[in-house]
């Protein structure tokens, strides 16, 4: 079983004392929420958008760092539009004043190249798919007889693949730049990587009322914000050592006691990696117990899908009566009582989850809908995804007291309540639709084609089923009564956020709107996280200070699957998957780390070779009975879930993967919930995430820590996440043997120091298949072995 183990280290830290910046003005930024980096657009001017930031507000002036120019813009009263020099600085940062406070937000410039494609195959009709198209099929140009596709991609590496003939080409993987895709194929790999790796900022001390933190090199532009604000940092002479102290402010109109400063910095390679210091009361947070549910980087999330979780009360368990629907398809019971009952019982409390995230829970339709071939059935909407109602809660789920109930007894116990919402389609029975037909989009298209499932080509139009209409959300009078039925839930109930579905198919003039009635009229921290399948620039699109805090980071899982389930020893296209996701998003980004999803089979299946990576999944599901044949897919799983807890990002468990529910895709992997009757690899299983749990929790260091790769080759990936003076590492053995990890190696050289191991080279074992997480704590005196 996989051993998790705990190393506490005697190593005293001491302060120095350090002047104390000069500054009258105690006034804090008028923004409350992190003000997100702007990044340069790469085929045009970048604006900025006032109402993002200061809602209604309009600043007084602007005022920017090195290297942005103004553009005249088109409203000056409501978007600011800059272009960057062509050279340095690759991070600057632009200052908005209002009423003499300034308002700083960092700005990135633009990495990326174009960089040509050549297809030397034999095919006429041939086109691309990869990440830098969204995965959508492109066609590519000819000329002087060359076929190529010029891609614009920023540094790190991204998988494509050749159309030929309208099939996807088959690699074997003896051709050069391919990688396997994790699915049981292959594809090909563009190569943007960095020609030389920027400078690495890692924590140094904590000061009374400051800190310092340390460069590997020299840089060239530094930018410290304290809560939206600039700040100094002063260089040690002769060092590569920067102070910062704590500048007094009045923080008392703020609803969380937490402020947050960042470190932004980059060299003549380009940006570093940054660092997020939690404070309070202008001390640095070196406990995570200081911190609250609310300080949205403490989150573990439990997305439970209402109807397959537990059935409180059988007097509204109620199937569609149709003989259509087959029983998978139908619903199981499980309502909201359920869900209470669970939260009374301490179960969520006791595997130490603070967020859980309820599938939507609006009224759905009665009949039924919908058709799947072979079994032949219809379906219910049990998921309630299918809303009839965008406010009535559904009542085979509950009614308005049971949710009150639930978000109360949550409350009590130090837990957020976050609710699935959908904004992008209703249901055929929808009133809103019956009224208003002309408020949905074309079902076809101009060309008489069906406009169905077209993700991609036309994602902000397309229907997910005839039954389910689009709102056509670029309509202001939509956006308006879609965005008040969403505010209604965060207005008449306590709850702390959404999950919003389908978020890449709802125009960015929604999620502004939505986000800024939100924060007019709420009165605590709301997190909203969204669901996009894409590429890396489309799901960051919806990530900003006036939009979205995250999304679910669906590429990493893809990664970590292909790198956990396959058994292949490779960890490299996980290593790069997670480095490009920091350099996307930030190094101390928001976005939900998965375990599964309701859209994909089952982690544990795909590890135990039940559900096959070359099949489809979701035919697999109706047509046979996925079992478990082999348990050591439970080890795997483990490996997943340690990953997540220890990797920058939010956790989130699907429901049943605290214990390996198995399945292949919809509806398999909805099967109910079990709460007994558990094997004992289950048993275990659930033991072992509750420890990982708990120690995400209380570990700064894998809450706000810097994240380094140590090792990956040989089927060993070692990770060292690190907070001033703890560190973690993380070590993770695919191979079919044990390994001995020597802390003489000049690898993990630092932490055999640590741990007074180098003079007796002591070694630590990862078992075959498994991990270990090794942490130190060099503040605390009472060493624990």
């Amino acid at each position: 079983m996989n051993k998790l183990s705990t190393l506490c280290i005697a190593i005293c830290i001491i302060s120095c004392g350090t002047k104390e910046e000069n500054t009258s003005d105690t006034r804090a930024s008028m923004i409350e929420v992190m003000t997100t980096p702007v990044y340069e657009s790469a085929l045009s001017n970048t604006d900025v958008l006032y109402s993002d930031y200061l809602g209604d507000k309009r600043p007084d002036s602007v005022s920017t760092g090195l290297g942005i120019r103004v553009r005249e813009s088109i409203n000056m009263d409501r978007v600011y539009t800059f272009e960057m020099e062509e050279q340095d600085p690759f991070l600057s940062h632009i200052t908005l004043w209002t009423e003499g406070i300034r308002n700083d937000i960092p700005v990135f410039k633009n990495n990326s190249r174009t960089i040509k494609i050549n297809y030397n195959g034999s095919f006429k009709n041939v086109s691309i798919k990869g990440e830098f198209t969204n995965w959508a099929s492109k066609e590519l140009q000819v000329e002087d007889n060359r076929i190529f596709y010029k891609a614009t991609v920023p540094s790190g590496k991204f998988q494509y693949l050749f159309i030929e003939g309208g099939k996807e080409e088959t690699l074997t993987g003896n051709e050069p730049n391919v990688v396997s895709n994790g699915m049981g194929g292959f594809n090909r790999v563009l190569d943007n990587s960095r020609a030389a790796v920027p400078a690495q900022l890692s924590y140094g001390e904590i000061l009374d009322q400051g800190f310092t933190f340390k460069t590997s090199g020299v840089l060239k532009n530094l930018v410290v914000l304290y809560e939206n604000q600039l700040i100094e940092a002063v260089k040690a002479e002769g060092q590569n050592t920067y102070t910062v102290n704590l500048p007094e402010k009045d923080f008392s109109k703020r609803i969380s006691k937490t402020q947050l400063v960042r470190v932004y910095a980059s060299d003549i390679n380009g940006r570093t990696n940054d660092l997020l210091v939690p404070v309070q009361n202008r001390q640095v947070v070196k406990d995570a117990t200081q911190l609250a549910r609310n300080d949205f980087h403490t989150q573990v999330l439990y997305f439970i899908m209402v109807d397959r979780f537990l059935d409180g009360d059988t007097n509204n368990t109620k199937p569609v009566a149709d003989p259509e629907i087959l029983p998978k398809a139908n619903y199981m019971g499980g309502d909201l009582a359920g869900v209470l009952e669970k939260i009374k019982e301490g179960y969520f409390e006791e595997l130490g989850i603070n967020t859980v995230w309820l599938s939507p829970i609006t009224q759905n339709p009665e009949g039924a809908y919908g058709l799947w071939p072979e079994p032949r059935t219809k379906f219910s909407g049990y998921h309630g995804y299918w809303p009839i109602s965008n406010t009535k809660i559904d009542y085979r789920f509950g009614d308005e007291q049971l949710l009150k109930e639930i978000i109360e007894e949550a409350h009590k116990r130090d837990m957020n309540v976050i609710l699935d919402y959908v904004a992008n389609h209703v249901h055929e029975e929808h009133p809103l639709y019956k009224k208003h037909p002309e408020w949905a989009t074309n079902l076809y298209l101009e060309d008489g084609s069906l406009n169905t499932e077209r993700w991609d080509d036309e994602r902000l139009t397309t229907w997910f089923d005839t039954f389910l209409p689009t709102l056509n959300l670029e309509n202001p009078e939509v956006v308006e009564k879609m965005t008040d039925s969403a505010l209604y839930w965060v207005t008449k109930y306590k709850l702390d956020g959404f999950r919003h579905d389908a978020t890449k198919h709802v125009p960015e003039a929604y999620w502004r709107t939505l986000t800024q009635k939100v924060r007019n009229n709420t009165d605590r921290p709301i997190y909203q996280i969204g669901e996009t399948y894409g590429s890396y620039d489309l799901i960051r699109s919806y990530v900003s200070t006036g939009m979205l805090d995250a999304q679910f980071d669906f590429n990493q899982y893809d990664a970590a699957v292909s790198a956990f389930a396959t058994k292949d020893g490779n960890y490299a296209n996980l290593t790069e998957t997670l480095q490009k996701g920091l350099e996307y998003y930030g190094d101390h980004h928001l976005m939900g780390t998965i375990s599964g999803n309701q859209d994909r089979a089952r982690f544990i299946s795909y590890a135990s070779g039940d559900v096959k990576f070359d099949e489809d999944a979701k035919k697999a599901g109706w047509t046979r009975e996925v079992v478990m044949s082999d348990s050591t897919a439970f080890d795997r799983l483990g490996m997943l879930q340690a990953f997540n807890m220890t990797m920058p990002g939010v956790p989130v468990i699907y429901y049943g993967d605290e214990y390996g529910s198995i399945g292949a895709n919809d509806p398999d992997n909805r099967r109910m919930m079990k709460f007994d009757k558990l094997s004992n690899r289950e048993k275990n299983l659930r033991k072992l995430v509750q420890e990982l749990v708990h120690l995400r929790r209380n570990s700064m260091s894998l809450l706000y820590g810097t994240t380094q790769v140590m090792a990956e080759n040989n089927g060993l990936l070692a990770i060292k996440r690190s907070y001033f003076g703890e560190e973690s590492t993380v070590f993770f053995n695919e191979n079919a043997i044990s390994m001995n990890i020597a802390l003489n190696d000049a690898r993990f050289r630092e932490i055999g120091t640590a741990i007074n191991a180098i003079e007796t080279d002591k070694n630590i074992q990862i078992k075959a298949g498994n991990f270990m997480i090794l942490q130190i704590k060099k503040e605390d005196k009472n060493a624990v072995n």
